[in-house]
């Protein structure tokens, strides 16, 4: 792949895609999105995070989801608009706390959030129109609101390999302490030849590492298809989905 996949210019090539470049097998079923509707699922969030959120260059979101095709649009939509993704609070399963240090936490647990960081309530569930549980005081239900935003996001904030993704290694918290920047996360994806085709990637992976190979294999125009840790990854989801490959990464990725 390009040496530094700038995510706005991955988008780019996304929104002209009408063939599928996610794929996503979770316990509720299988999603496939096309390029162009995954760009869309980025957009509307982006125009959510400015329009609702206030959100602007150098907001700090914690990203408090796992792997999932949900999250992978949420740091993709961080990102356009200049959003600086910070680690969750505590590991998985531990008490979050009240997410000190971000001015966003976007989560799929049932979690209070102190002010004056804002709470984003994310559904996980495939046709789930609204949040499951009762909300949070002040948090926003992103699978009600996301749907009624505009479908293309017109300011995307300008990228070089030198821009910070991450004020830490990313949201889940592994790796160097360091800001990680646009080259440095497509230094984690690996995998030689070019990812083009269908490439499979477990979700019991980094969130990191699943973007690392999300950039990579849609710079090359290929699909990734994302399996969730409870879904077996049987010999007919590999034939029937065509995975050439499977995401390789650096050993030192963390």
């Amino acid at each position: 792949m390009d040496q530094h996949a700038l995510p706005t210019a991955v988008l780019s090539r996304l929104r002209e895609a009408t063939s599928p470049r996610l794929v996503w097998y979770g316990p509720d079923g299988r999603i496939e999105l096309s390029g162009r509707v995954f760009d869309n699922w980025v957009a509307k969030t982006a125009n959510l995070l400015v329009e609702e959120l206030d959100a602007e260059a150098g907001t700090r979101v914690e990203l408090d989801l796992p792997v999932h095709w949900k999250s992978l649009v949420w740091a993709l939509a961080c990102w356009q608009v200049g959003a600086v993704l910070v680690p969750p609070s505590a590991p998985p399963g531990a008490d979050p706390g009240p997410a000190a240090g971000a001015d966003l936490v976007v989560t799929s647990a049932e979690r209070e959030v102190a002010p004056p960081a804002v709470q984003v309530a994310v559904a996980l569930g495939a046709l789930a129109l609204r949040w499951p549980a009762p909300l949070p005081a002040g948090a926003v239900d992103y699978a009600a609101e996301v749907r009624s935003y505009g479908d293309y996001f017109a300011d995307a904030v300008a990228q070089d390999a030198s821009t910070v993704l991450f004020d830490g290694a990313g949201p889940d918290g592994a790796g160097p302490a360091d800001p990680l920047t646009v080259a440095g996360l497509n230094r984690l994806y690996a995998a030689a030849p070019e990812p083009t085709g269908v490439v499979l990637l477990g979700a019991d992976t980094s969130l990191s590492r699943a973007l690392a190979a999300a950039l990579a294999v849609w710079s090359v125009d290929g699909t990734l298809v994302v399996v969730h840790p409870e879904v077996p990854i049987t010999q007919s989801l590999l034939d029937g989905e065509r995975v050439g490959a499977r995401a390789a990464f650096a050993p030192d990725a963390g």
